[in-house]
């Protein structure tokens, strides 16, 4: 029974009255809001977010994560380009004769395993931990993009590396001309007969806050001036490779070369000829390429090519079978890639990941 100031109690009592009624109040409000959530089956599960972090006061995490990020112990690449492609089964993509060149450079994994089917769950699970329960949907209606709130519960690794004084860019080919977000969900290109954008495959354009906050950050590439020798002028990939690439390097090739609307073959021919020609080796140094594809297409374990590449991994040759048979997924890509940088994880997918290892000069 609470004491009211009319019966002489001090004022601080009857302050301390009223909080115990607002919390009170606000312990009903949280309750009728989760009852609210499950009645509409919505899920509350903090697996589907990423708002582990969200407790921690904004300032500490900001004076933490470039320390973090300067003294990560496992620091083996100053920067890091993924190349994703689609719908390939590994065992189609290792008899590839470009993919199977590539995999002699690196570390060519044997037991990768993409999440999800369709594609868009993958794409999400890449740069957030997690894809947000979108898979539960079934295969027609999680391959639809979303525009995710800008809150706590959806965030993805930009957070974690603007936070730690890093950068990051998704360049998108055939990118709609426009005012940004670029809210066109995809768009057929018949000039030079190049593939179609779609917007699934640019991650980060699913998040509010990028929309909002660093829309600059998506770039788009001319794939015509990216793959023609009588191209006038360099694409906004090239001109930023000679500059010198930010931090973190999310490339969405068109529909056409990243396989999609053709084979693995095509998108073999495209990969083996963008590192030779448009990023080659001088350009790479100090940069770790990931070739992945999203989803396997027909096989039942959802296995799929995914090679690591650069001037600090082991070349194929000296590779340990048993390291590249380890069971890994797009989780532990990501978690390798927060390592490197000293990130903390975003959700449970990264969180219980497991950093790649053992493959590094």
């Amino acid at each position: 029974m609470c004491v009211t100031r009319s019966e002489m109690t001090p004022i601080s009592t009857g302050r301390a009255c009223l909080s115990r009624k607002l919390l009170f109040a606000a312990y009903l409000a949280l309750l009728g809001a989760a009852f609210l959530a499950l009645s509409q089956g919505q899920s509350i599960s903090p697996v589907e977010t990423n708002q582990t972090e969200a407790a921690k006061p904004a300032q500490e995490k900001k004076d933490v994560a470039p320390q973090a990020a300067a003294e990560s112990s496992a620091r083996h690449f100053d920067r890091v380009v993924i190349i994703v492609l689609e719908n390939g089964d590994y065992e189609v993509a290792v008899r590839d004769k470009n993919l199977a060149a590539l995999a002699a450079k690196g570390a060519s994994f044997s037991n990768y395993h993409a999440l999800f089917h369709p594609s868009y769950p993958n794409y999400l699970a890449m740069v957030a931990g997690t894809d947000f329960g979108i898979h539960k949907r079934g295969r027609y209606l999680a391959d639809r993009q979303v525009n995710f709130p800008n809150d706590a519960a959806h965030k993805t690794i930009a957070d974690r590396l603007v936070a730690a004084g890093l950068e990051f860019k998704n360049y998108a080919e055939e990118l709609p001309q426009g005012a940004c977000p670029f809210r066109i969900d995809s768009q057929h290109v018949s000039k030079r007969k190049a593939g179609d954008y779609v917007r699934r495959h640019v991650p980060f354009m699913s998040f509010a806050e990028v929309q909002e906050k660093w829309c600059d950050r998506i770039v788009g590439v001319d794939s015509g001036k990216a793959n023609s020798l009588l191209a006038l002028g360099d694409d906004n990939f090239i001109k930023d490779a000679k500059a010198g690439l930010v931090a973190y390097s999310f490339y969405s090739p068109n529909m056409n070369n990243d396989g999609h609307n053709t084979n693995v073959g095509t998108a073999g021919a495209w990969v083996s000829k963008f590192l030779d020609k448009t990023f080659n080796e001088k350009l790479r140094k100090g940069t770790l390429v990931i070739v992945t594809f999203d989803e396997s297409d027909r096989n039942s374990d959802n296995r799929i090519y995914t090679l690591f590449l650069g001037d600090m991994v082991k070349e194929g040759s000296q590779q340990d079978p048993k390291v590249l048979d380890r069971h890994y997924t797009h989780y532990d890509m990501l978690r390798t890639i927060e390592d490197n940088f000293g990130l903390q994880p975003l959700a449970e997918g990264d969180r219980n990941a497991t950093a790649i290892t053992d493959i590094w000069k």
